[in-house]
């Protein structure tokens, strides 16, 4: 497994000079040594979590979000058990998304299993730029709650605000 900060940091807790050096500059977050803390910890007791690579995450409210290496998430989508034993861990939902990803790509990864149909850049009169994507459901009212924390998400990882059409309501 991979992480943000050092394993020997990950897996005693405890910081090294450099890592904190790192943490006081901002090249680290708080969120960064805390969820490697906690993979690092979940990794010894399941060997899927162990083949992460985790890039960086950020904490969005009582939600954190992790970015990982491109070639984890499909093997984290199918995986229901491994979800839920890291959302367990991080007493809450955890989003994964990949490093270095599309818009299109990025915003997959979180509305997934919900399925994107399209996504559109709308330019505003004033020169604003806003992303249109629209989602396929049936069952509306279940994905409200879901699609306001995506929109916060998306706006603070990538600065994008987010319009969601969906399709069938």
């Amino acid at each position: 497994m991979k992480v943000p900060i050092c394993i020997f940091d990950a897996k005693t807790g405890v910081l090294c000079p450099k890592c904190e050096s790192r943490l006081k500059n901002g090249e680290l977050s708080k969120s960064d040594v805390e969820c490697s803390i906690k993979l690092i910890k979940l990794s010894r007791n399941n060997q899927d979590i162990d083949k992460l690579n985790l890039i960086s995450s950020q904490k969005i409210d009582e939600d954190y979000v992790l970015i990982l290496k491109d070639s984890n998430l499909s093997h984290i989508n199918s995986n229901d058990k491994l979800i839920n034993s890291v959302e367990k861990e991080f007493n809450g939902k955890v989003w994964f998304v990949e490093a270095n990803s599309s818009i299109r790509r990025f915003l997959e990864n979180l509305f997934f299993p919900i399925r994107i149909l399209k996504t559109n850049m709308i330019w505003l009169p004033d020169g604003n730029q806003v992303t249109q994507v629209t989602i396929e459901s049936k069952d509306y009212e279940k994905f409200i709650s879901i699609i306001e924390k995506i929109k916060k998400i998306v706006n603070v990882i990538r600065n994008i605000e987010l319009v969601v059409e969906i399709s069938g309501k």
